[in-house]
């Protein structure tokens, strides 16, 4: 419990600050949502990228679902969502070493895999409940711009990109269990996603891509009933790879 207790001492304000630009964003996209949709045409001319055209042409067919799941978990859970994963994971072993606090941590009648599954359920709780959250919140607010959004709709999509923000943490904490410097693991994982959204943005590679496993067209088959198991099961199955070797990685290390 202390180390719960500590390890929530440290992160809660950047979870609460994650928490409220994520609501803000969402509530601002909402009410843009009336003026969007009176100019889609207008807009699509000016996007220069294949990709973002065919989001526009969803939102364009399909109406407000495609542009809160752009608004929401496309844009505002992938970017507020790595953001959080990476400052959030990024210290959870390399600060003990980078802060020569790691003989006084591992001195404590507390085991290893006990200290790192700790922080790592911490930091999990703390970047998927805002996606919740925001999300749960956008049922409510939607009816104020004459949309309305299913709850089975929202709690479905939301776990959905919560499978995928858990796999960036577990990427990020495999990467702290190597290093011993609190920041690298972070500015790794933020140079992977971007440089995965510019693969995103270039039509003959966009398919290798992490953001197509949540672009527009998930989430429309999501709302259809037609869930992506392939992409959940490389979710689950790189998590838990992840979390073994950090914890083997861990257990192993000499400070």
């Amino acid at each position: 419990m202390s180390l719960l207790r500590q390890y929530l001492r440290d992160a809660w304000w950047i979870a609460l600050g994650y928490f409220v630009i994520l609501e803000a964003a969402l509530v601002a996209a909402i009410i843009y949502w009336p003026k969007f949709r009176d100019n889609v045409p207008a807009i699509a001319k000016l996007v220069p990228f294949e990709s973002l055209q065919r989001l526009l042409d969803s939102v364009e067919i399909e109406g407000y679902w495609p542009y809160f799941a752009v608004q929401q978990w496309f844009k505002g859970c992938s970017l507020f969502g790595l953001a959080a994963a990476a400052f959030l994971t990024s210290g959870i072993v390399a600060r003990d070493p980078d802060q020569k606090t790691a003989e006084f941590l591992l001195s404590r009648p507390v085991s290893r895999s006990r200290v790192l599954l700790t922080r790592w359920l911490v930091v999990v709780t703390l970047v998927i409940i805002p996606v919740y959250l925001t999300s749960f919140t956008a049922i409510w607010i939607s009816p104020a711009v004459d949309e309305t959004l299913a709850w089975s709709d929202v709690l479905l999509a939301s776990s959905y990109m919560s499978l995928f923000l858990i796999t960036l943490i577990t990427f990020t904490t495999l990467v702290s269990s190597l290093s011993s410097h609190q920041l690298r693991a972070g500015i790794i994982l933020i140079g992977i996603m971007l440089l995965n959204f510019a693969f995103y943005l270039i039509q003959e590679i966009d398919e290798i891509s992490l953001f197509k496993s949540i672009d527009v067209y998930v989430f429309m088959e999501i709302k259809a009933g037609q869930w992506p198991w392939m992409a959940t099961g490389c979710f689950v199955g790189a998590t838990i790879i992840m979390l073994l070797a950090s914890l083997k990685i861990y257990n192993r290390r000499d400070f």
